[in-house]
């Protein structure tokens, strides 16, 4: 039945495709075109579309998400810096480049010394603040408030942790290590999802409502996903492991809590069970509790 399901969502997905591959591109004239083609709109423009194939694992091998692949990196990576762009506004921005890194890495497209500039650049400069940095006005951040403000970005860091897990282990640099690293320490920081200076709050209101695929936000369970891909085993991730078996309902299912509505296709309804929230979560119980026997 899962196998069915997934089988109908990617078939959707594929049939809303134009004849370059891509999905919902906007059109001249749009208030957004060109710098956020394939951005907007949200969440089902191409880039978006691409991290939904990759997160209910669609066939990495399939040709007809290479080509809407290409046409992304193309548009958003900037030659003269060597990473991936939107704009100034919010340069450099990590979520986008994780992203991207993710999706490279996920469909095999051969793009290690891409791959390899944008990790350079981000092993470089990204930043890991706890509430004590000021923006400068030079570059990179240049007043970058919304990635690089008094507190480092959240989701920029998971994103950024979440395209470089997928970089195979032993292709990754030394550079990359490093970055999944600091990664990985300013999340136990916050305990996966709490804030640092009040530890009975969550970092973000959307953090803690389980949900599917993981867009823009990421959730609790995605984090530890992560974690457990990266095979961390961490006492200050014990509060996210016990909110997560908490919210397991009867036959260790778990409910889509907060729904993505902007999709090509509609992949569950909230307060539902969901399978592919089902099977990560299974995944990250079974690997923790194995570690605590």
């Amino acid at each position: 039945m899962f196998e069915e399901m997934k089988k109908t969502i990617i078939s959707k997905i594929l049939e809303a495709q134009d004849e370059n591959g891509c999905w919902n591109v906007l059109k001249e004239g749009d208030k957004y075109f060109p710098q956020l083609n394939y951005y907007v709109p949200n969440y089902k423009s191409s880039l978006w579309t691409l991290v939904f194939l990759a997160d209910i694992k669609a066939d990495p091998k399939d040709n007809r998400f290479i080509k809407p692949l290409k046409i992304i990196t193309e548009h958003f990576f900037d030659k003269q810096v060597g990473i991936f762009t939107i704009g100034k506004s919010h340069f450099p921005i990590p979520c986008l480049n994780g992203n991207m890194i993710y999706l490279h890495s996920y469909f095999q497209s051969g793009k290690e010394e891409l791959i390899n500039k944008v990790v350079d650049f981000f092993a470089q400069h990204q930043r890991f603040d706890d509430g004590d940095f000021v923006t400068p006005s030079s570059f990179p951040y240049r007043y970058n408030r919304s990635c690089y403000g008094k507190h480092t970005c959240y989701w920029g860091v998971i994103k950024l942790l979440k395209g470089l897990s997928f970089i195979p282990a032993d292709k990754r640099s030394e550079e990359a290590q490093n970055l999944v690293n600091k990664c990985i320490d300013f999340i136990l920081l916050h305990e996966v999802c709490f804030s640092s200076h009040n530890k009975s709050e969550f970092i973000n209101t959307y953090i803690k409502n389980l949900t599917f695929p993981n867009m823009y936000q990421s959730d609790f369970l995605e984090i530890l996903w992560l974690l457990k891909r990266e095979q961390v085993k961490s006492e200050h991730m014990q509060r996210a492991l016990n909110l997560l078996e908490s919210r397991m309902g009867p036959g260790s299912t778990w409910k889509i809590e907060r729904q993505i509505k902007d999709l090509i296709t509609p992949i569950g309804k909230k307060n539902y069970g969901n399978e592919f929230i089902t099977n990560r979560a299974r995944e990250v119980m079974e690997y923790y509790k194995n570690e605590r026997e």
